[in-house]
């Protein structure tokens, strides 16, 4: 188990950093490119834990968290973790493939709240502790929701959707998580920059104790996630019998330091930080939408009692 990303791991993260600043910068979340999800299917970034003798690139699950959390540095569709999810672990179910890449749905009072569905054939439900395949309907008319950067729709749950494979609920979790930990690093990033550029008193706002001390708390939570990140996406790797526990306790770090970043990040960023025009509040909204997704339950941690 190397916990440490080797030298193509990391040219592969650089070209990913490349690409996102190019397709889908931070500052256009609002406007997504209607074929973006198609453009991210053709970088073979849904394939990358896919056997080769299915046509996948074969990676492993550590590679694929590197490039996952940098999705989410530049919240990039939450529908990318259905997508690679679906095409790893569709072939132990009887879901056939579709043309275009599946949406992600969670259950929401009854009913399958489903985001990104543009004109996909397919939504992958995240339910407590399985997903499942299902057709959507033609008809759904998506809105614009907590998260600006995602649109969404409602439906009835389908009561003849398969199973994916046990795996395929800790492999999304997994992919949640890694969004959640680039999530935090935007925060911070933005907090930081900020506070470098942001005078007051003819000072930078990043020279007075109490700024930095919550940037430094910013750069420790992020780092934690990142590092539990690692480790999680290794043991599942490794078949280890805890993985499951170590998913979990990845998913717990990233999304608490998601939603604390966030916050910070526009507590430092002041009164502009309260208003729509800036972008601080982008990060912390879509850090409440990961978590409804695959949530990390106390039962997960601690295990069911005897």
């Amino acid at each position: 188990m190397n916990l440490t990303p080797d030298t193509d791991d990391l040219e592969l993260l650089s070209a990913t950093t490349d690409w996102c600043q190019g397709h889908m910068p931070l500052a256009q979340a609002r406007q997504r490119p209607a074929g973006l999800r198609q453009d991210m299917r053709d970088m073979g970034w849904f394939d990358m834990t896919l056997p080769s003798a299915q046509g996948g690139l074969a990676l492993s699950h550590a590679t694929e968290v590197l490039v996952f959390a940098e999705f989410g540095r530049f919240l990039a569709p939450v529908s990318a973790m259905a997508a690679a999810t679906a095409n790893r672990w569709r072939a132990a179910s009887s879901a056939q493939p579709r043309s275009a890449p599946p949406s992600l749905a969670i259950l929401a009072n009854d009913q399958w709240r489903v985001f990104d569905p543009a004109g996909e054939a397919e939504v992958l439900v995240a339910n407590a502790d399985t997903v499942q395949l299902a057709r959507l309907p033609s008809d759904l008319v998506a809105c614009e929701g907590l998260d600006p950067s995602t649109r969404f729709a409602m439906m009835a749950p389908s009561d003849n959707a398969p199973m994916l494979a046990p795996a395929a609920h800790r492999h999304l979790q997994l992919l949640s998580a890694a969004y959640a930990a680039g999530c935090a690093e935007a925060a911070r990033d933005m907090a930081a920059d900020y506070a470098k550029v942001r005078e007051q008193f003819d000072r930078p706002i990043g020279w007075f104790q109490s700024v930095k001390h919550m940037c430094a708390d910013m750069v420790v939570r992020a780092a934690v996630a990142r590092s539990q990140l690692y480790y999680a996406a290794c043991a599942m790797d490794a078949g280890d019998t805890d993985a499951a526990f170590h998913i979990a306790a990845a998913k717990r770090l990233a999304d608490h330091a998601a939603l604390d970043n966030g916050r910070a990040n526009i507590q430092i960023h002041g009164g502009i930080g309260m208003t729509d025009a800036a972008a601080p509040h982008l990060c912390l909204k879509r850090a409440h939408l990961l978590a409804f997704i695959t949530p990390c339950h106390r039962v997960d941690l601690l295990g069911a009692p005897e």
